[in-house]
């Protein structure tokens, strides 16, 4: 690990600014400030903020779907944090079959058992202010099910608004990834900057908060450098 650590030439920011955009129902990013609460002299510039635990870039547990679901403060700190791959989604509302991911895997072999998926949707989010489900991309329930129990995988994200089918109104697979104990990032952004299934080091941590289901996140990606020819 510290090796490989070594070849780490940059990092790459893939959260969105807090408050660009805000999920419908959910409360907007409200600040307020600057305050100045300390006596003396020395004037305080002190801001106060109020938001959602889906506000913005977030990492998210299975108490999301599932009172009796893992709550962020039980997830250990090593499981927001690996080597990962970027994986191309270019289907738009339809869901990615396990046929699409098995045929994918057999042309990139995949090892990490993070999965950033890449659609290039937060940004289009961000610049319209909607998302419409015909825009979205998703994953059939076999495709969530082929992930986790043949390919081991422990985390994935998305630079969209989640995974769920595109198929069915009952969040099956989100459920479903969270019975298993599957950790979700969504709003991801930047994600194009690198080529297709490029591998690179993610750091997604959550805020500090006890019993809930997500939390914002500054979640980065460490690039490995690029070997001399």
């Amino acid at each position: 690990m510290q090796a490989e650590f070594l070849q780490l030439s940059r990092i790459l920011d893939i959260s969105m600014e807090m408050g660009a955009y805000t999920f419908p129902g959910n409360p907007p990013l409200e600040k307020s400030g600057p305050h100045n609460r300390v006596p003396g002299p020395a004037r305080e510039y002190v801001y106060d903020l109020r938001l959602c635990t889906q506000s913005g870039t977030h990492i998210q547990s299975g108490h999301y779907f599932l009172e009796d679901g893992e709550t962020l403060d039980q997830v250990a700190l090593e499981r927001c944090q690996g080597w990962c791959r970027l994986i191309p989604l270019v289907k738009r509302g339809e869901d990615t079959t396990r046929k699409d991911l098995e045929a994918l895997f057999r042309q990139h072999p995949l090892q990490e058992r993070m999965i950033l998926f890449v659609t290039g949707q937060m940004e289009d989010i961000i610049a319209t202010g909607t998302c419409a489900p015909e825009s979205r991309s998703g994953l059939s329930p076999e495709a969530a099910a082929y992930l986790v129990e043949e390919r081991g995988v422990t985390l994935l994200g998305i630079d969209s608004l989640g995974l769920e089918s595109r198929s069915f109104d009952d969040f099956r697979v989100t459920r479903y990834l969270g019975s298993r104990g599957v950790l979700l990032l969504e709003c991801l952004v930047n994600l194009k900057q690198l080529p297709p299934f490029s591998r690179a080091y993610l750091e997604a941590f959550p805020l500090n908060i006890a019993g809930v289901e997500g939390t914002p996140c500054r979640a980065v990606l460490r690039i490995p450098r690029e070997k001399s020819s």
